[in-house]
């Protein structure tokens, strides 16, 4: 059953070089959470799709080829600061895990994803961005 998540319009953008997780991202996105899901594999594309569509939220697979993950979350941040990030990782490494937080995510999630969490974690962080877009028209 399709329970839309909330008002916002925009797509949510799932950044992987892994065909299997973006398949399986944007299943959850279109199907349970009734939102539109745009898959891209490389940092390039993740990056245009930022600066051209509206999006509603970034979900980034550390394995993006391109840019260091850290790298392209700081070029998001500074292009859609309100935009909320979740990173998904495989790599376990203090290293990668303090350099992804350190550009402000919202959350950082281990792989193998836990699709009841995620889904929590999205509805949660498109929840804040409907608070804050709602605050930011009064």
């Amino acid at each position: 059953m399709r329970i839309p998540v909330s008002d916002l319009t925009g797509t949510i953008l799932i950044g992987s070089s892994e065909a299997e997780t973006r398949d399986l991202l944007s299943g959850l996105i279109g199907g349970k959470l009734g939102k539109k899901a745009t898959c891209v594999h490389e940092t390039s594309d993740l990056l245009l799709e930022v600066l051209d569509k509206q999006v509603d939220l970034i979900i980034i697979d550390v394995d993006l080829a391109g840019l260091p993950i850290a790298k392209t979350i700081q070029i998001i941040r500074k292009c859609r600061p309100r935009v909320p990030v979740i990173a998904l990782s495989g790599d376990y490494s203090v290293e990668t895990g303090s350099s992804v937080m350190e550009q402000g995510v919202f959350y950082y999630m281990y792989k193998p994803i836990d699709m009841e969490s995620l889904e929590e974690i999205i509805r949660s962080a498109l929840k804040k961005l409907e608070r804050e877009q709602s605050q930011e028209r009064r």
